[in-house]
């Protein structure tokens, strides 16, 4: 099998994770059970602020049963699953975007990320404080998301600083940075994200300097029990540009230490439905960065699953196997994951006219099979 039941956590990686995401909201939110639930970690939890000070980092296994079936008809030995890297980050609290507190020094990790999952709690366990003595997910997510905002406002301000120069001198660059920095610094200072914008210069420079609120964002509630999150966070989240799931963590942690068969018996009496758990998150950080998966595999050694941004043309999908691959690339031979099992082997799938070739323009395909040729 290319993943284990449970998702397994790795400290240290030689290669570059598939999917990164950042875990981020007030303390107690229940980021650390999150982080343990994807990764299969065991970092500590526990019912007071900031037991998370340094950041937790783990990677897990993206389960694909198709990498599977590839292999199995074609008697590949080795299966290579994606990848996802979760880090979880010190809780923020409020004054965290002025620098203070163990949530200052979290928020230029978060800058780094691909994109952010923000955990706010609507579970009521009595035993865990919450930090501001109330349950209350909404208003939890306005108090991190203007931390958010009041951050990247200080680091443009910084920014037009440093390119007044450039502007002074005449340089046409600086100009042009001076331009977008000021659009993201007017949209800011009326407490939107930046990923709102609508102004792509904006959004290239914003991207480039890591703004917190330039990132994709998923807005995660932690719950007692399974359901859709509530209308208001939806809304919330699409007035943000972000998106929106509920998940109750922490009966998804109890069922992951459980026999899967029995959990799946209890996940089916308590309503959980299909996609659960880590899976759920996963699937969510897929849909927030749209992305879709290609497989390589057409024989030994190894069946492969890569994920790219959905629009990627082949040459830069073969620039995610290898750089070699893109600048040399001559075409790819592409046949849909299903019919390649169906026919056994890529030689079965050319005879059936399932298989085709395809220039680097050709934009790849959610469940694609390909063999690149290239000249290195």
């Amino acid at each position: 099998m290319c993943c284990p039941v449970r998702p397994r956590a790795v400290w240290a990686s030689a290669g570059i994770p598939d999917l990164q995401l950042g875990l981020v909201g007030l303390t107690n939110a229940g980021k650390t059970a999150l982080f343990n639930l994807v990764t299969g970690g065991e970092a500590e939890v526990a019912p007071y602020p900031f037991t998370t000070r340094e950041p937790n980092r783990g990677i897990a296994d993206v389960p694909d049963p198709r990498i599977d079936a590839i292999a199995d008809v074609q008697d590949i030995p080795n299966r290579v699953c994606a990848q996802v890297e979760v880090i979880d980050i010190a809780g923020l609290s409020e004054g965290a975007g002025k620098g203070e507190g163990l949530g200052g020094s979290a928020l230029g990790r978060i800058r780094e990320l691909e994109a952010t999952v923000h955990v706010v709690r609507a579970f009521a366990n009595a035993e865990v404080p919450h930090p501001l003595e109330r349950i209350d997910p909404l208003a939890d997510l306005e108090v991190v998301d203007t931390e958010l905002v009041l951050a990247d406002t200080d680091q443009v301000a910084r920014r037009e600083e440093k390119v007044q120069k450039g502007v002074r001198s005449g340089d046409p660059d600086a100009k042009a940075e001076a331009a977008a920095l000021g659009a993201i610094a007017a949209w800011l200072a009326d407490g939107k994200p930046v990923r709102t914008i609508g102004d792509e210069d904006a959004i290239a420079v914003a991207t480039g300097m890591g703004l917190l609120t330039a990132k994709p964002t998923l807005y995660l509630v932690n719950t007692d029990d399974p359901g859709d999150p509530p209308a208001d966070i939806v809304a919330y989240a699409e007035a943000q540009g972000a998106q929106a799931l509920a998940l109750p963590v922490g009966v998804e942690l109890e069922l992951a230490e459980m026999d899967p068969a029995d959990a799946a018996e209890f996940a089916a009496e308590m309503g959980l439905g299909e996609t659960r758990g880590a899976d759920a998150l996963i699937q969510g950080g897929y849909r927030l960065l749209d992305l879709v998966t290609f497989f390589t595999g057409s024989g030994p050694p190894e069946a492969r699953a890569w994920p790219i941004r959905r629009g990627t043309p082949a040459d830069q999908a073969a620039g995610k196997i290898h750089s070699d691959m893109e600048r040399g690339f001559i075409r790819a031979e592409v046949v849909a994951w299903d019919k390649l099992v169906e026919c056994g082997s890529f030689s079965k799938a050319r005879e059936q006219a399932l298989a085709r070739m395809e220039g680097k323009d050709y934009i790849v395909q959610e469940g694609d099979v390909m063999q690149i040729r290239f000249n290195v």
